[in-house]
């Protein structure tokens, strides 16, 4: 009896997980479609209901881990995709261009404006500036009558200080209020003539030039004779012209005590109180902004924070609207246009014309003949001789 009863819990018959303990009474439900299948084929796969429920969680946890596994730091099942190289070997001394997107964009817009300026004619205007109609002496109108006499076809205008108000407010006020302010407002007036000039070569275009120059050649030829000995660069394509006053680059000749006590900022120096240009000029846009600019820092610098208080030394007066800041502005210019730096050495040494981009530079001798430095030739090479009259110094 008892070896039964060991038999029969170790098949089974008393647990109720495993079979039904009344086996041996007739069973009346109906016998499932798995009963076709031959006899054992279930019991193979038949597991007790806690192992597998344990089973099914442990494949959906490797499922899961599976699953998350490529997102792994380190780990993917994907097959990483190979960056295309080229193939073609690099030189060993090969360097990607330093010049930027934001650079290249800037040249792309200036060489558009340069072509775009190309088009028109530089207008047959001289301008020239004095406090009133009557100048200081009989020497000033010879001088003046010069520019009359060999530019017949140019026409001329003297801006008083009342006309030239005029011409500023007409011309600025409704699209720069500030610049017309600075103008009006200047305590020291040097700074508004300064001004002026640039507001003329930007609006009007033509040749500027200062009260106290003499014309010696006619406008129409300085462009031609200039760039005579260059074949490739064509007439129309040249929209501004600028004068070199001074060129020392050999420090053998000229120390650099030197430039300090002559009153000059660098080696190389270019030309403002003549600007021979086509209007709306990148170049004289600059000069604008940055005299702007400038002078709205030096205003909230001042005590006061009014123009009225700016008192510039003679220096300071060169740097914010004179030779200094305008050196500044063309080098800017052409180092933008020509997509690089261009160096002093490129612009020394000139003895016919120079052109970088849409710019002429001429030679010391052209527009400053005499001048006991920078190889500067004699009168009878010049376009025009300015005699210094400095009277702004007064």
């Amino acid at each position: 009896m008892a070896t039964d009863l060991r038999r029969d819990i170790f098949r089974g018959m008393y647990n109720p997980v495993y079979r039904n303990p009344y086996a041996s009474e007739k069973d009346d439900n109906p016998k499932n479609s798995h009963a076709s299948f031959p006899p054992g084929w279930l019991s193979c796969i038949r597991l007790p209901r806690r192992q597998a429920i344990i089973s099914f969680l442990n494949v959906l946890l490797l499922v899961v881990f599976i699953w998350h596994i490529p997102s792994l730091p380190g780990h993917s099942f994907l097959p990483v995709p190979v960056p295309h190289t080229n193939l073609t070997p690099q030189k060993p001394d090969f360097t990607p261009p330093t010049t930027s997107t934001s650079a290249e964009d800037t040249r792309r817009r200036l060489l558009t404006l340069s072509k775009n300026l190309s088009k028109i004619a530089f207008p047959k205007k001289i301008w020239q500036t004095w406090k009133t109609i009557a100048l200081p002496n009989d020497e000033t109108f010879t001088r003046r009558q010069t520019w009359h006499a060999l530019n017949p076809t140019h026409e001329y205008d003297l801006l008083t200080d009342k006309s030239a108000l005029d011409y500023v407010v007409n011309n600025f006020n409704a699209t720069d209020p500030f610049i017309v302010h600075l103008y009006a407002n200047f305590p020291q007036r040097i700074l508004a003539a300064d001004l002026l000039r640039y507001l003329i070569a930007f609006k009007s275009g033509g040749v500027y030039s200062d009260i106290d120059t003499e014309c010696k050649k006619p406008i129409d030829t300085w462009v031609s004779q200039s760039i005579a000995h260059l074949p490739h660069v064509k007439q129309e394509d040249i929209n501004i012209v600028v004068g070199m006053e001074l060129d020392i680059l050999d420090k053998t000749k000229y120390s650099d005590k030197w430039v300090i006590e002559s009153g000059f900022a660098q080696r190389i120096q270019f030309i403002q109180w003549t600007i021979y240009a086509k209007p709306g000029h990148e170049i004289s846009r600059r000069m604008i902004t940055s005299v702007q600019e400038k002078v709205r820092e030096d205003i909230q610098k001042s005590a006061g924070k009014c123009i009225s208080g700016l008192k510039y030394s003679e220096r300071e007066i060169l740097d914010r609207t004179g030779p200094f800041g305008w050196t500044n502005a063309v080098m800017g210019y052409v180092n933008d246009i020509m997509g690089r730096e261009v160096g002093f050495e490129e612009y020394t040494g000139i003895k016919e014309g120079k052109v970088f981009g849409d710019v002429l530079f001429l030679p010391v001798n052209r527009w400053s003949p005499g001048v006991g430095h920078s190889d500067a030739g004699g009168d009878e090479t010049a376009f025009m001789i300015h005699h210094f009259g400095g009277s702004w110094r007064d």
